[in-house]
Parts: C-alpha cells; sequence; structure tokens
C-alpha cells in the first residue's frame, strides 16, 4: 500500500525550491505526495516533475495585496502569523483526508509551526528537514546586533528549537548543522543539497573567451567575499593576452548587481564584467557549460560564524564537471568537499588563486572549453537521485516506527 506523505514547504516549483522539488522528482512511486505550500510569483524554478499521485495545494497568504504584506511581516516578528494562516487553510483542503507523515522543509522558520500543527491534527509523526539555519550566519556586532534584537531573531530562534523537539526526525545539509541542531534533537541526519544527474551534465562547448562566471546573491561580504578574485584579477591582467580573453560573468539580482558594480570600480575591473538578471535552473547548465571557470563565493568559517554553508551553486556546476573557484575559502565543509571530489579550488591566498586561474586559462587556450577532472566516486554521493533515496529509508524508517 502506497505510504502518504504530507508535505508542507515555504516554496514549490515553479518558486525556487530544487530541494524539495528533485526530492518529489525522484522519490519512488510507493509515495503519494500532497503538497502544502504559500503562493509565489517567483517562476524560477520550471521543472516538470512528471509524477503521478502528486497533489498541490498553492495557498495565497495576502491576496496580492501590499499593505497585507506589511501587516504579515509584523505579524510573523509578533506571532508566526504565516504559519497560521497557511494552517487554517490547510485543514480546510484537507478536511476528510489522512496521511502517513508531515515532512516539513524550511530554510529559516516558516513553516515549522504549521507542519507541527498538521502533524498533531492527523496525529502522525513530524519530520523536519532544514536547508538552512539561523546559526549559520556570521553573528552581528555594532548596530547589525541592535537590528537583529528588533529583529526578534532570538525569538524565532526559541520558537524553532521548540518544535524541533517534537520531531521524530530531523535532515540538514552539513556536519556543522547536524552538530548544531542534535542540542535540540538527537536524531537529525545529513542528507546534502546536490545536483540532478539528468540535468547538471559536461559538455564540451567551445568558447572565444575565456569565461568566470558567478551566479546567484552575494547577500553579505561576511558571507560571500569576492575581493580575492578581484586581487587576483588585477594582477593577472597585466598580461596583455589574458586580458584581451577575460570576461567576468555574473547572473545576480538587483542588490547583488550594485555591489558588483561598486568593487569592479574600486579595482578597476568594470570593463571586463558582464552583469545580467537571474536566470532559471532550466538555463542553468547551458550556462555552466559555456563557463571556463565557474566561481563559488564563500568566506572563512570563524567561531562567530558563517559556518557549514553548502550552496547549490557548487553541486550544479560539480555535476557539469566544470573547474570551481571557492573565494574566500571556508576551510570548513564546503572546502573539504572541494578536494574530496577534486572540483578545483578553495583558495586562500592570492597566489594559489592566480596559479588555479592560468593552469585553467592554459586548458582553455589547449582545447577550447575547460573539463575538470572531477572524482566520480565522491561526486556521485551528491545526486539527487541518491538524495531521494536517503530521504526514501528515513520516511520508511519513521513510518515502519510509527506502525509496528
Amino acid at each position: 500500500m502506497a505510504k502518504k506523505i504530507l508535505i508542507v514547504c515555504d516554496a514549490f516549483p515553479p518558486n525556487f525550491a530544487p530541494r524539495v522539488g528533485n526530492l518529489c522528482k525522484h522519490l519512488n512511486s510507493d509515495f503519494e505526495l500532497t503538497i502544502v505550500t504559500r503562493a509565489s510569483t517567483n517562476q524560477s524554478w520550471p521543472v516538470q516533475l512528471n509524477r503521478q499521485h502528486l497533489t498541490i495545494h498553492t495557498i495565497s497568504l495576502t491576496q496580492g495585496k501590499k499593505w497585507a504584506e506589511s501587516l504579515l511581516t509584523a505579524g510573523d516578528y509578533l506571532f508566526n502569523l504565516s504559519d497560521h494562516l497557511l494552517y487554517n487553510e490547510a485543514i480546510k483542503r484537507l478536511k476528510g483526508e489522512s496521511f502517513d507523515l508531515v515532512f516539513c522543509t524550511s530554510y529559516y522558520i516558516f513553516p515549522l509551526l504549521c507542519g507541527k500543527k498538521l502533524a498533531q491534527f492527523f496525529h502522525i509523526p513530524l519530520y523536519i528537514d532544514l536547508r538552512d539555519i539561523m546559526e549559520q550566519n556570521a553573528k552581528p556586532h555594532g548596530f547589525a546586533k541592535i537590528q537583529q534584537f528588533f529583529k526578534l531573531r532570538w525569538l524565532n530562534q526559541w520558537r524553532r528549537n521548540r518544535i524541533l523537539k517534537k520531531a521524530a526526525y530531523i535532515t540538514t545539509v552539513s556536519p556543522w548543522h547536524v552538530k548544531t541542531l542534535q542540542r535540540y534533537n538527537p536524531n537529525v541526519e545529513l542528507i546534502y543539497n546536490g545536483y540532478d544527474r539528468d540535468q547538471f551534465i559536461f559538455q564540451p562547448i567551445p568558447t572565444d573567451r575565456f569565461i568566470i562566471t558567478y551566479t546567484g546573491r552575494l547577500l553579505d561580504l561576511s558571507l560571500r567575499d569576492p575581493r580575492l578574485l578581484f586581487e587576483a584579477i588585477k594582477e593577472l591582467i597585466k598580461d596583455n593576452e589574458f586580458e584581451k580573453h577575460l570576461t567576468l560573468q555574473w547572473y545576480v539580482d538587483k542588490e547583488s548587481k550594485r555591489d558588483v558594480e561598486s568593487l569592479a570600480q574600486r579595482y578597476d575591473l568594470l570593463k571586463y564584467m558582464e552583469i545580467h538578471d537571474i536566470i532559471s535552473s532550466d538555463k542553468m547548465p547551458e550556462v555552466l557549460n559555456h563557463s571556463s571557470i565557474v566561481l563559488v563565493l564563500s568566506n572563512k568559517a570563524t567561531e562567530d560564524g558563517p559556518h557549514g554553508i553548502m550552496t547549490t551553486k557548487f553541486y550544479e556546476a560539480l555535476g557539469c564537471e566544470k573547474p570551481i573557484l571557492c573565494v574566500r575559502s571556508d576551510e570548513d565543509c564546503l572546502a573539504e568537499t572541494i578536494g574530496k571530489t577534486n572540483a578545483g579550488l578553495a583558495g586562500s591566498n592570492i597566489d594559489e588563486v592566480k596559479d588555479f586561474i592560468l593552469n585553467t586559462y592554459q586548458m582553455w587556450k589547449d582545447k577550447g572549453f575547460t573539463h575538470q577532472e572531477i572524482n566520480r566516486t565522491e561526486k556521485e554521493k551528491f545526486t539527487r537521485q541518491v538524495q531521494a533515496e536517503q530521504f526514501e529509508q528515513l520516511f520508511n524508517h519513521v513510518y515502519t516506527k510509527n506502525n509496528p
């Protein structure tokens, strides 16, 4: 008999949701899936799931009204209003149905409370998946610390931890995240993010330029710091041949665009920049395969953060077997994974970054394209297909435990 899972998530395709989207795409047909999620105008993950027994309840919490969004934000700070609204509408739509398990996935705190309440309503186990957690970011100082206080981060963390204690199982995305969350619940398992092996495949595409590509957002220099790259490029362009071939290509949001332009001006590199809007996931393999180097931005993990951040962009470049340059090295989980997979360089100083760029540039000159000799055994561990199998094992474990 098929097991029925109620998935409660903050985002679902075509909204940007690669972890839960790939799970639903690759989980075997023994599972019937019902989705409860918040409506969004984001269309950046237009991937076809092609799955039977998939029911999606997309719930608008504000009916598109801007004033309602502002009230909702305030209500979330005070008492998790979005969770209550999502729960109330979900109960109306799911009336008379039955499920074996609630799987609730979140990048912060919403919709954990809704997931917990639905598990209580249906008298079934709660399984929580956390893609990001508050503790991974650098600890704020000075005025930023005051801002964080008024954003009630401490209250949200307390609320989250109370819910975590109720979960039958928790999964998360790095060894550091596992260790941190085990303070609140001992049943925490590691399931990395990754890439879809059917989508992210190496293709030898010759290009007439040496292209270093970044896709995503910058957010904050404490999390993603490209300055080591700019310093290395500044020295390398003294070679006229390298200079005439170089393009730094950015696919970023509007806020990151301003940051990139500001940094490029500071290093007098603006003429090498091509800055584009963020692209949807279906276009990502083509962009990666046209790239000579894929840039992954990070920063050194310290006692005050950041910690354990394993960006999806790394895995997608790994799938396409393109040379990865990670700056600044986190000297932690990400750097270790880059080393194990032989995916490229996690750079800590300007000389090794320059050497890596020059060696990759020579490969591009010789072949017209670049290809990284990945450790295939390690690479396979990070496929979405393998991760779906890991989720499936845990779902079955929780189900069997609840149905002896």
